[in-house]
């Protein structure tokens, strides 16, 4: 290449040269006493054609080019030549970063005359051009040497290169993009960056990888790209599941937690075939975020709502790296353990009816312990009204039986205007065969009465008011009591059911008898005010009199006595006064 090239440099380039120099601020440099072309890049440099160089054969069988990036971003450099590709080349072969692009046995990939170069970078031997023995002395080859800024921040190549474990890249935090270069100028075999990082207690990571260069993938995909994490005893923590990178999309190889220690970060590729490319490293990485403690939507439900309503429960903070990873239902016993969310939401059923109260119902539990506990709310039932008869300073109640065991009932009084808890019974204390009475009401007044059931600290709804009046205080006074009238009663005999424990052991005949049946006539001394009508003798006789005649049930014998009991009243069934007791003997 001695004479002739440097004929042809000095007559084709100085103009070239000079213009090159002004346009573009590069420098280069030709000796013709060696084989070599120096290109440097500038500092500043506008994307495009930076250097046209010759090579011919001459009396040089290999020149090559030495190529300097002086700029501060990494540069994509492109050797376009003038020789047509073909299967084979018998006059020359053509290297960039040692691999062929022009061969005179094998074929080539597309694009393989590319070099990535870092900051500040120089390669020598960037480009090779290799004649063959065979080919004249006039053989030659021209490049235009092509330069264009990558679209990724690059630092430094010996800060931005970790080829062993040993020089790993220190330290990089736990987030944040990490760019590198793959230059294309490896020897065939194996190309590894090593990168390194702390965890102060515990940490998680979710690594990304993907090329930045996209016009790379098509033949990035050939290779076997893998991304590995040792801890400080070359134990392997983390590494892909399934398959490798193949240059199409970003990588996301899943989460993985490591507790305290350094780690050290491997991206390898292992095939003897590799082309350069941009790639992008993150571990997405964070320090371990705790859960304080775990909130919900509702601490408490009403037992009607549970089915409608959904019991969200959320870990403080939300992001936290404690999950809830168990729900406990405390009414079936039931535990469910396949959660692991920041979130989870439950809106199940009891499987059977609840005592009313307040009862613990689910417990959501976070992985470092945290729980929440809500409570199912079952009411206590609304009572049915109860039947009410007055005296004149009493009232007797007859209560249904709750619907559900651990009830007591309330028997409540309105007085000036609030209602008042006169007597409170047991659930056993229930049932109409157990009538309660209550005392110290006023003769001749309205009161409002209602029942009330309560239950394990709950209140049911009141039932319906039932309004009734007290009667007359006032006693009868009685004058006489005659017999008026009698009538003889015959009863004929009959066969009598004899009970023994619920069932019927025997029956017993009953034989015809006979009794007296008595009119009797009641007269007052004067009429009693303000009442209904007038118990004689059980029978309810309506109207204020100073005489009433009524039939004695069941009457008396001959020669017995007969107790008549008297008392006033406001009706049937309410505003029973006191009671006089007379006893005559029936002659």
């Amino acid at each position: 290449m001695k004479k002739e090239r440097t004929k042809r440099i000095c007559n084709y380039f100085m103009k070239g040269l000079l213009l090159c120099a002004l346009v573009f601020g590069f420098w280069f440099m030709a000796d013709a006493g060696v084989n070599a072309d120096e290109v440097g890049i500038p500092k500043n440099f506008t994307p495009g054609t930076i250097e046209m160089v010759p090579f011919t054969k001459g009396e040089n069988s290999n020149p090559y080019i030495n190529i300097t990036n002086n700029s501060d971003k990494p540069v994509k450099v492109t050797f376009e030549h003038n020789i047509e590709q073909t299967d084979h080349n018998y006059k020359l072969s053509i290297y960039v970063g040692n691999h062929e692009c022009v061969s005179r046995q094998n074929p080539v990939a597309k694009d393989a005359n590319v070099l990535y170069l870092y900051p500040y970078q120089r390669i020598e031997k960037a480009c090779e051009v290799i004649f063959s023995s065979s080919a004249s002395s006039s053989t030659s080859v021209t490049f235009n040497i092509k330069a264009a800024y990558l679209s990724k921040e690059v630092k430094k190549k010996e800060q931005a290169i970790g080829l062993n474990k040993n020089t790993a890249v220190e330290i990089i935090p736990l987030s944040g993009m990490q760019n590198s270069l793959y230059e294309g100028v490896t020897d065939p075999g194996g190309d590894e960056r090593w990168y390194k990082f702390n965890v102060s207690e515990r940490a998680v990571i979710n690594p990304t990888f993907e090329l930045a260069e996209k016009e790379r993938c098509n033949l990035f995909h050939q290779n076997q790209t893998f991304i590995k994490i040792y801890n400080s005893r070359d134990e392997l923590m983390y590494s892909e599941a399934a398959t490798q990178y193949k240059g199409e999309n970003i990588w996301n190889m899943g989460s993985k937690t490591l507790t305290s220690g350094t780690y050290y970060v491997q991206i390898i590729n292992n095939r003897q075939i590799y082309h350069p490319a941009t790639f992008m490293f993150n571990l997405n990485g964070h320090n371990w975020i705790s859960a304080n403690k775990v909130t919900c939507s509702q601490s408490a439900i009403q037992l009607s709502d549970i089915g409608k309503k959904k019991v969200i429960a959320q870990t403080v903070p939300a992001n936290s790296d404690d999950k809830i990873v168990s729900v406990y239902d405390h009414l079936t016993g039931k535990t469910w353990d396949w959660y692991n969310s920041n979130k989870v939401d439950y809106d199940g059923i009891p499987s059977s009816a609840t005592a009313p109260g307040k009862h613990k119902w689910i417990t959501f539990k976070t992985t470092n312990g945290k729980t929440f506990t809500t409570y199912v709310i079952s009411p206590a039932e609304k009572l049915k009204k109860p039947r009410v008869a007055t005296g004149y300073n009493s009232a007797k109640f007859w209560i249904d039986y709750p619907n559900k065991l651990q009830t007591s009932v309330r028997i409540q009084v309105l007085k000036k205007g609030k209602w008042m808890t006169a007597k409170t019974l047991g659930y056993f204390s229930c049932g109409n065969s157990n009538p309660v009475t209550i005392k110290g009401l006023k003769p001749l007044t309205n009161y409002k009465f209602r029942v009330q059931a309560y239950a394990n600290g709950m209140t049911g709804t009141p039932s319906n008011i039932v309004t009734m009046k007290t009667g007359s205080k006032v006693k009868p006074a009685v004058k006489s009591i005659k017999i008026v009238q009698r009538k003889k009663v015959t009863v004929k005999g009959w066969w009598r059911k004899h009970w023994v424990g619920g069932h019927i052991s025997r029956y017993e005949w009953v034989p015809p008898y006979t009794y007296t049946k008595y009119k009797v006539k009641v007269t007052l001394k004067k009429k009693v005010p303000k009442i209904g009508g007038m118990w004689v003798a059980t029978n309810w006789v309506k109207g204020s009199k100073k005489s009433y005649t009524v039939w004695v049930p069941n009457g008396a014998q001959k020669g017995k006595k007969l107790t008549i009991r008297i008392s006033t009243a406001l009706g049937k069934g309410y505003g029973n006064g006191p009671e006089v007791k007379k006893v005559i003997r029936a002659k």
